[in-house]
């Protein structure tokens, strides 16, 4: 449905996006065929980039269904599809939209790097970076004061849908877990400006 309506309503511009999650091992590959489509079809193609909810229950299943698991084998699989998927956007940028949403420091980078290495300008319209609203502000405010495009995405919804749904994003992602301390100190360190001023 989402390449439906991106060939419909994406002919001058982005208004349909769709969600590649890259903790499954056959998404860029997919992503590859939606480039693909979109020059061939003279469509903009939108797309964020996230790494999805890696779960180990899926992989546990399809061996014991001996089926193929469309999961990564490992987080570290699932970082570089993210990765890999990051620099093919780029290298495609002419014809798509990126909407990085991470909160993986490394990946951000990595996102920085590659725009540097390609003449891209911080604050490019087809590359946008997300975290989720309340986690990563650290990440989310340096890279807006440098001029890059940011958003916070905000789940909603009634609570016993939206709270299971933050608890994964936090137990799924382990670079969450280092960078808590990192916040929680920036947080600390801010205080103590704002009572001098």
């Amino acid at each position: 449905m989402a390449e439906e309506m991106m060939e419909k309503y994406n002919k001058d511009k982005v208004i349909v996006f769709t969600t590649l999650q890259m903790y499954r091992h056959d998404k860029l590959k997919y992503f590859e065929r939606l480039i693909s489509l979109a020059r061939g079809k003279k469509f903009k193609l939108g797309v964020k980039v996230v790494r999805g909810a890696y779960l180990e229950k899926e992989n546990n299943r399809a061996e014991e269904l001996n089926y193929q698991s469309p999961i990564n084998k490992n987080k570290e699989a699932t970082d570089k599809c993210f990765n890999d998927a990051i620099q093919l956007a780029i290298q495609n940028i002419d014809v798509l939209e990126l909407c990085a949403g991470t909160h993986n420091k490394e990946s951000c980078l990595l996102l920085i790097d590659l725009m540097k290495q390609n003449n891209i300008p911080n604050n490019h319209p087809n590359i946008w970076f997300s975290q989720l609203y309340g986690m990563s502000d650290h990440i989310s405010y340096n890279l807006a004061k440098s001029g890059y495009n940011v958003s916070k995405y905000l789940p909603y919804g009634p609570v016993k849908s939206t709270i299971p749904y933050l608890i994964r994003r936090a137990q799924e992602n382990t670079a969450i877990a280092g960078q808590m301390g990192q916040e929680l100190k920036l947080l600390i360190e801010e205080r103590k400006r704002r009572k001098l001023v």
